[in-house]
């Protein structure tokens, strides 16, 4: 189990590991779980939960960790770094996992809401661009009609009216997506 660790690294990582074990027991218990309900609740088997109780288990999965912050309130950092995750691993993981319905729920509406602010912004682009191409369209006509009038202006002109009609039609299939 204690592989390319020495003898010395092996000692410590059993003593982690029991340690790890009996507070996962003691929480377990002060909670009135029982660890086939624990496992339930973590989605692991109840052999894994026994396994890491009694310290046989030398390194829980970090999934497996953020079950027990969440079902038994110890904090995941700690015993992460008890059973030997990297600072890294932890930051990583306090950040990215999520581990319950609720979150998972959370997470989902956060991107929902972020969605709907980004097509929102888009619509309201799309608004301004059709703004501005009826505004400059009068501007636009009147510099056609007009028989001494600058060809670069006239070209620069063309240009814009092109730009804001590939505005509109840019966003026009984002907005008819919604």
């Amino acid at each position: 189990m204690c592989y390319n660790v020495g003898v010395e690294g092996c000692e410590s990582m059993k003593k982690k590991e029991q340690e790890l074990g009996e507070l996962v027991k003691k929480a377990r218990e002060e909670k009135g779980l029982s660890a086939r309900k624990l496992a339930e609740l973590c989605n692991v088997s109840h052999t894994e939960i026994n396994n890491i109780e009694k310290g046989l288990r030398v390194k829980p999965a970090v999934l497996t960790l953020k079950g027990f912050e969440k079902y038994l309130d110890l904090p995941f950092d700690k015993i992460a770094k008890m059973v030997g995750y990297s600072d890294v691993t932890i930051d990583f993981t306090e950040k990215n996992i999520i581990v319950s319905y609720e979150m998972y729920d959370k997470y989902v509406q956060l991107r929902k809401s972020e969605e709907d602010n980004m097509l929102h912004t888009i619509d309201i682009k799309r608004h301004m661009a059709m703004d501005i191409k009826k505004s400059f369209n009068e501007i636009y006509n009147y510099l056609k009609k007009q028989p001494d009038v600058d060809k670069t202006l006239l070209k620069n002109a063309d240009e814009i009216i092109d730009m804001l009609n590939i505005i509109e039609l840019k966003y026009e299939p984002i907005i008819k997506e919604k």
